[in-house]
């Protein structure tokens, strides 16, 4: 883990791409990262970096996420010393947060909670999400669960811990490898670090399962998309087979909303002003208003459309 790897609570969504994970709100997932930000992803509230103007990059950013499939925890005290932590450089608490991980895949898990512990931006964690030290404390008490570090990993996601979170995920699919949503966080992980064949093949791994899954075609789709904006101008192959995806996605479930915008951001990418209006203005029909920056957005697309000769 490099200094890039600390991770800052609160950070914005940038303006990039995302897949969905499942946290369960989608709304109440925040930007994860405890690797630096290659990816483009997170959708902040719903769903790498690429020189095709911002509104677009912004757009992707929603149509892309990954929503974290949602875990409810109890909220748990935090120490009353852990305040007196103290000020680190970057590289010791990069040092910290590896200590911490080996530990916690060996099933250290008290040693791993202490080393986290010496890291600054875990105790500020902690402070601003009570949930973490309950998630740990599950762990510690269940550590054969593979709920249990699920629940820990979605936690670790919404601190921006994307590498605790991947271990987190990966334990859980290793204690039950038909664990879907456990799939999905790890796949919505690996895409916002911007490991985006990995993160392919997470969601392969869940569609084995549960290949009816409508939200998880989308993801993939927000994936080949991400893809696809690598290159300049982006790869076609790659967009349409993000299309078919969210094409698939709608199939499911004809109600999913991100498809509707995502199948538009594609259409406008491709030239096809139409069929992007369409669903953009679909999209707005199924738009419950949970994230006003997706509902701005689309409002901007629909102008631009209509206004093109």
């Amino acid at each position: 883990m490099s200094t890039n790897d600390i991770p800052e609570a609160g950070v914005a969504a940038d303006e990039t791409g995302g897949t969905a994970a499942r946290d369960g709100d989608a709304s109440a997932a925040p930007p994860i990262s405890c690797s630096s930000e290659p990816q483009g992803l997170r959708l902040s509230p719903r769903w790498i970096r690429v020189a095709v103007g911002l509104l677009l990059l912004f757009v992707l950013v929603w149509l892309i996420y990954p929503s974290l499939r949602r875990t409810f925890l109890a909220p748990g005290a935090v120490p009353a010393d852990q305040t007196a932590v103290l000020q680190q450089t970057p590289q010791d608490e990069a040092d910290q947060y590896q200590v911490a991980l080996e530990r916690y895949q060996a099933e250290q898990f008290a040693e791993a909670w202490a080393a986290l512990r010496r890291a600054p931006s875990y105790v500020a964690a902690l402070q601003s999400d009570p949930q973490i030290e309950a998630a740990e404390q599950a762990v510690q008490a269940a550590p054969t669960s593979a709920e249990a570090h699920f629940k820990l990993g979605s936690a670790w996601v919404r601190a921006n811990l994307l590498t605790l979170a991947e271990a987190a995920f990966r334990k859980a699919t290793a204690l039950d490898a038909r664990y879907v949503d456990a799939y999905v966080n790890l796949g919505v992980t690996l895409y916002q670090m911007g490991r985006l064949d990995e993160a392919l093949k997470e969601y392969d791994a869940a569609l084995a399962i549960a290949p009816d899954d409508a939200a998880l075609h989308h993801n993939k789709g927000a994936v080949y998309v991400q893809q696809a904006l690598q290159s300049q101008p982006p790869d076609k192959e790659l967009l349409d087979k993000g299309l078919r995806a969210f094409q698939r996605a709608l199939e499911i479930d004809s109600q999913l909303p991100q498809a509707y915008f995502s199948m538009g951001v594609v259409y406008d990418l491709q030239g096809k002003r139409q069929e992007a209006l369409e669903m953009f203005r679909r999209f707005q029909e199924l738009d419950d208003g949970s994230d006003p920056q997706a509902t701005a957005m689309a409002r901007q697309y629909i102008e631009k459309l209509e206004q093109a000769p």
